[in-house]
C-alpha cells in the first residue's frame, strides 16, 4: 500500500514534467532510492508493480521504472577530529558492516539523502 501511493506521486512528478514536454512521452523513469530504505529491503518488483499500477491512464503508463540505490553519507567519531574520515553508507570506505578502515570504529549516520527522488525521465519525442 505504501509503495503504490510513493508511486502514484512519482507519476504526478512525471505527469507535470511532462506539461512543459508537449508530445514527449516517458519511455525511462529513473528513481533514486536511499540504501537504507526499507524498499530496497525486500523485493524490487513490488515497486515496479506498484508503479505499473499508478502509471495506468497516465502519460507514465509503459514507462520503464529503474531503480538506482544512493548512499547517506557516514563518519567515523573516532578518526574525524583527526584525519575527518567520512564515507558513504553502502560504499567501500565505510568497510564491513559498517566500520572504519581506518580504525575499526563503528560509522555512524551523518549528511542523509531522501528516501526516494526522482532522479531522471528519458522520453521519447
Amino acid at each position: 500500500m505504501h509503495e503504490f501511493h510513493l508511486m502514484a506521486q512519482v507519476v504526478k512528478a512525471v505527469e507535470t514534467g511532462m506539461e512543459r514536454a508537449q508530445g514527449a512521452k516517458p519511455t525511462v523513469v529513473r528513481l533514486k532510492v536511499n540504501v537504507r530504505s526499507h524498499l530496497l529491503a525486500d523485493d524490487r518488483s513490488s515497486l515496479h508493480t506498484a508503479f505499473d499500477l499508478a502509471a495506468r491512464g497516465t502519460v507514465a503508463e509503459g514507462a520503464v521504472l529503474e531503480i538506482i540505490p544512493v548512499s547517506g553519507e557516514s563518519r567515523c567519531l573516532r578518526c574525524l577530529p583527526a584525519a575527518g574520515q567520512v564515507g558513504e553508507i553502502g560504499d567501500p570506505i565505510a568497510g564491513p558492516e559498517g566500520t572504519c578502515p581506518n580504525c575499526g570504529g563503528w560509522m555512524v549516520a551523518g549528511r542523509e539523502v531522501p528516501e526516494v527522488m526522482v532522479h531522471e525521465v528519458v522520453v521519447e519525442e
